[in-house]
Parts: C-alpha cells; sequence; structure tokens
C-alpha cells in the first residue's frame, strides 16, 4: 500500500537572509551573493504500462529580484548557458537501460502552441544509455527545460496484475564550468514509476443509460458540483473515473460540443466537467483495499473548502467497485456504491 500526504493545506516559510537591526549591520550578506539554484522540478510521476514516452523538467528555483524591493517569488534566468549534468541513478524491473529507454530529447516552452524543437534549437542533449549519464544545455533567459525519453511501450505491457515495482530514478549531479553564481541541486531525486492498469490504474467507465448508476454517481459528485447534481442523463455522453499518478479526476463528457481552437487547427469537442483530486490513501499493490483522495476549492474572497471522499475498492476482471463516502464543510453522503467498467 502507498500513503500519499502531498496536499498542504497551509504553507508556512520563513525567509532569514538579513537583519535590519543597526547593531548587526556589518553581518548583513547582499541578497545579489546567494547563487542561482538548477534543481528537478517535480519528485516524480508515472503513467500507464504502454506509455511510449516520459519527461523530467529541470527548472531555477524562485530568488531575490535584483531589480526589485520585496523579497522572493521570481524566477530570474541565467545571463549565459550552462551545462548541467544529470545521471539515471537506480532502477527496477527491467536489467539494463536498453530494455526501457531508446531515446532521448529535450525542449523549452517558447509558448502553449511552440517549443523550441520547433524552432530548430539545439540544447545538445548528450545521454549514454549504458552508463546512464547524460548532460544538456541549460540555455540563458530560460526559466525551465524538459527532457523526454522515448521508451519501448511493450516492455511491460501485459495481462497480468504486476506487483513488484517497475521504476527509474533520476538526479542533477553537476554543472560545467562557468562563471555565473550559480550551483545545482544534487540532492532532489526524479522518480517515474510505472502504472499497472490491471489494478487501479487508468480509466473506468460508468453506464450512464442505468439510471440507479447514473443517480448514484450524482449523489455523491454533486456534493461538491452543482452542475453535476442538476444533469439529466440525457446531457451526459460518458462518466469516467481516472486514476492517475497521484490524481484521481472524475470526468463527464457532454453531449453538447464546442469550437476549440488548438494552437490554429479548429475542432469540435464536446463540453467537459471535471473534478480533481489529489489522492492521499491508494492500495495500488493490490486489487482491492483503501482509496482516499480530496482537494482545496477556492470559494471566492481568499476563502477554500476542503472536500475529502474515501472508502473501498475491489477490481475483478474488468470491473472496479469503489465504495465512497463524501465530505464537504459541513454536508456529506452516505456511503455510496459506484461499479464501472474498463
Amino acid at each position: 500500500m502507498k500513503k500519499f500526504s502531498i496536499r498542504i493545506a497551509t504553507l508556512f516559510l520563513a525567509l532569514s537572509l538579513f537583519s535590519c537591526d543597526k547593531q548587526k549591520d556589518g553581518l548583513e550578506t547582499p541578497l545579489a551573493d546567494f547563487p542561482q539554484v538548477i534543481r528537478l522540478a517535480d519528485e516524480g510521476d508515472g503513467d500507464l504500462e504502454d506509455e511510449d514516452k516520459f519527461s523530467f523538467k529541470i527548472s531555477l528555483s524562485d530568488r531575490k529580484d535584483p531589480d526589485g524591493d520585496e523579497l522572493g517569488g521570481k524566477v530570474v534566468p541565467l545571463e549565459q548557458d550552462v551545462l548541467v549534468s544529470f545521471e539515471v541513478t537506480g532502477f527496477e524491473g527491467f536489467t539494463q537501460l536498453s530494455d526501457f529507454i531508446l531515446g532521448a530529447e529535450a525542449f523549452y516552452e517558447i509558448d502553449d502552441c511552440i517549443t523550441s524543437l520547433d524552432q530548430g534549437i539545439d540544447l545538445n542533449l548528450t545521454f549514454d544509455v549504458n552508463t546512464g549519464k547524460g548532460q544538456v544545455r541549460f540555455p540563458a533567459g530560460i526559466e525551465e527545460i524538459e527532457i523526454e525519453f522515448e521508451t519501448d511501450d511493450g516492455l511491460f505491457d501485459d495481462n497480468d496484475f504486476n506487483t513488484d515495482e517497475r521504476s527509474i530514478t533520476i538526479q542533477l549531479t553537476g554543472i560545467g564550468a562557468t562563471s555565473e553564481n550559480v550551483v545545482v541541486n544534487t540532492s532532489g531525486e526524479f522518480v517515474y514509476e510505472v502504472q499497472d492498469d490491471e489494478g487501479i490504474y487508468g480509466e473506468w467507465e460508468l453506464d450512464v443509460n442505468d439510471p440507479v448508476a447514473f443517480a448514484r454517481f450524482k449523489e455523491l459528485f454533486g456534493l461538491i458540483n452543482e452542475d453535476i447534481l442538476s444533469l439529466d442523463a440525457s446531457e451526459v455522453d460518458e462518466i469516467t473515473l481516472v486514476f492517475e499518478f497521484e490524481e484521481v479526476k472524475a470526468i463527464v463528457k457532454l453531449v453538447e460540443t464546442e469550437i476549440v481552437d488548438d494552437c490554429g487547427s479548429p475542432s469540435v469537442e464536446n463540453k467537459e466537467i471535471e473534478i480533481e483530486a489529489e489522492i492521499e490513501e491508494l492500495s495500488d499493490d493490490a486489487l482491492s483495499g483503501d482509496v482516499e483522495f480530496g482537494e482545496l476549492i477556492e470559494l471566492g474572497g481568499g476563502l477554500f473548502r476542503e472536500f475529502v471522499y474515501k472508502g473501498v475498492f475491489s477490481i475483478t476482471g474488468s470491473t472496479l467497485t469503489i465504495e465512497l463516502e463524501g465530505e464537504y464543510g459541513d454536508d456529506s453522503t452516505d456511503a455510496i456504491v459506484l461499479t464501472l467498467e474498463k
């Protein structure tokens, strides 16, 4: 069983960078002397067995704005390119990296539609699949880059429920010579996990044409979403419950459509109502067990309210039976059973 404790309802941040006490003037350290920090942007990710790629991001940490008067909250890009080294420091579930990793490329986003690859910009990525070591150029003026690995999508894809770990761990190991005041955080780890879709992970579909199942879904998730509570079955095309890496989504695809302009390529798509929540507890190493997920909903005016769903699940073949109780502030539901199919 994995126990997730990710959501932080309240964040306390203490910065003690300098003192304004006149008696300690001589001990003050100019904030400009603190180095830039290059770090892994995330601690991990995961996807299903048949996924053919995964990626990790390398970012600059927030720091003092040298041109501002206030502390924190701003990413200040580098003024010179820096060569960053990384390494695969461990893997589970296969015998050699070349069994899983087929290739790699590096890029950064220019806008929502264009990456550096589209512009033919080379970040000089090198990666040795035999040693697991690589280097990449972190360009001046950029806040974040991404390294994407092409993987063998057939290596783990089978019809069995696997409980053994299948993962790969990556760390930053250093930077090349530079006159920039910059360091690399070598203590962080990025762990990519291969998830088994014979277990809880993946998409599960509710039968919208079953009036009992539809009413139960509305009662359960209508607790936190008035649009779901007011739905008629004739308005709904599909309902899915999706278990992903550290996240659960309840997605209602409506019959009503809209035109979506995706980077200059308009298309007609179904409107959706989506609820996202972070997993707090999940027995993902078994075909039955405990589940709990929740999130904070912003109410406006600086106010938030938390919802939590918790209960148990069991999987038989391609059928998921999940029993959940919902809590939202002072409101709650009784235990409600949903049956879904993969």
